[in-house]
């Protein structure tokens, strides 16, 4: 048996019961089939599935590196927007007026975060984890934030989760009292909301190889998640970037689309601003040239899985002068650069991932 710090999240099917008790077996059971594997399939790394236990998902973290406060948030926004997106697939590509398929739209999802202790316990070729921090994630589920705050689709972050997760969203106070717990703060995050925003930039900025004039990829034997974090957080980059600084603005709150970062080198300065983001899949830039005053081009990283790793795959687009000219005697130069800075920093990036693990 051994105890662990960490992230504790429970994802629960809302409306699970009277749905299923309400509606044709035949039907309903692979729809509720479908979205719980749509949440099975948003965890992943550093995140681990803890369990099912009927309309709920159980997932822990055990990484004190992984994730960041801003990380944690995507994974939870990640499990609404899939569950979300599968819903309104069911919803639009059926003509079934049989209750089960009519009453889809009634189903919703609630998430349940607590930052605590937990055990790890090994019994056959099953592992679960145990500990009153994990009974307290449990008791979250049984509220009525929604009465109180009004907040119908939300995460539920304990004090503590808020507290480790150290961010800026938008966030409603809420507290209620649990046997042998007592009054428990918390603070309510309104899902709904983030989907819809969500939906709203649903406009990418997503570079593939074939749109861009040079890909750069480099395999790291590190997950998905582990390299997104170190790809983006400022500290981080400072480190395997060898930065003097690295600032960020978050407009709201936290790293997303609009954000500028100001990387600051011994030998030079660069900026450029984020105008797709989808962790912990890809981003898209806006890349002001140092090496060339005035010139700009696009470029996105993506983190692809691999088995046993990742890889960074990093593209570049055509680079044009302020008047919009393109500029290919510039992109040569760049390229040239950005091969050589790549191939160091990436190198170093699998050196800061081992230590940290």
């Amino acid at each position: 048996m051994a105890s662990q710090t960490g992230y504790l999240l429970m994802a629960d099917i809302t409306g699970y019961t009277a749905y299923l008790t309400s509606s044709e077996q035949e039907h309903a059971t692979p729809i509720l089939r479908s979205l719980l594997t749509t949440l099975v399939e948003q965890i992943g790394e550093p995140m681990h599935l803890g369990g099912m236990e009927g309309d709920a998902v159980l997932a822990y973290s055990t990484q004190q590196e992984f994730p960041d406060g801003e990380s944690f948030l995507a994974i939870c926004e990640n499990l609404y927007n899939g569950f979300a997106d599968r819903r309104q697939n069911i919803v639009m590509n059926t003509n079934c007026p049989c209750r089960a398929c009519a009453n889809v739209a009634e189903l919703d999802l609630k998430i349940m975060a607590h930052y605590g202790s937990f055990d790890e316990i090994q019994v056959g070729p099953l592992k679960d984890i145990s500990g009153a921090d994990v009974i307290l994630v449990h008791r979250m589920a049984k509220t009525d934030v929604k009465d109180v705050t009004g907040i119908q689709s939300y995460a539920l972050f304990s004090e503590a989760a808020a507290k480790e997760m150290n961010i800026d969203a938008a966030l409603t106070p809420y507290s209620q009292s649990f046997e042998h717990f007592g009054d428990v703060p918390m603070q309510v995050y309104d899902l709904a909301q983030a989907w819809k925003k969500f939906r709203e930039l649903e406009e990418r900025h997503y570079i593939s190889e074939e749109e861009g004039i040079w890909t750069f990829r480099w395999p790291l034997d590190f997950p998905q998640a582990a390299v997104w974090d170190c790809l983006v957080r400022p500290e981080m980059k400072v480190r395997w970037m060898h930065m003097v600084s690295v600032d960020v603005d978050r407009p709201e709150g936290r790293i997303g689309p609009g954000s500028g970062f100001h990387c600051v080198h011994e030998e030079m300065e660069f900026r450029y601003w984020v105008t797709d983001w989808q962790p912990f899949d890809y981003f898209s830039t806006l890349f002001h040239d140092p090496l060339h005053e005035g010139f700009t081009f696009r470029e996105t990283y993506q983190v692809i899985p691999r088995d046993g790793g990742s890889e960074i795959r990093y593209t570049m687009a055509p680079s044009y002068d302020a008047d919009g000219v393109r500029q290919e005697a510039a992109e040569a130069e760049s390229i040239e650069f950005l091969n050589n800075f790549w191939t160091f920093a990436f190198a170093e990036m699998g050196k800061l991932l081992a230590e940290a693990k």
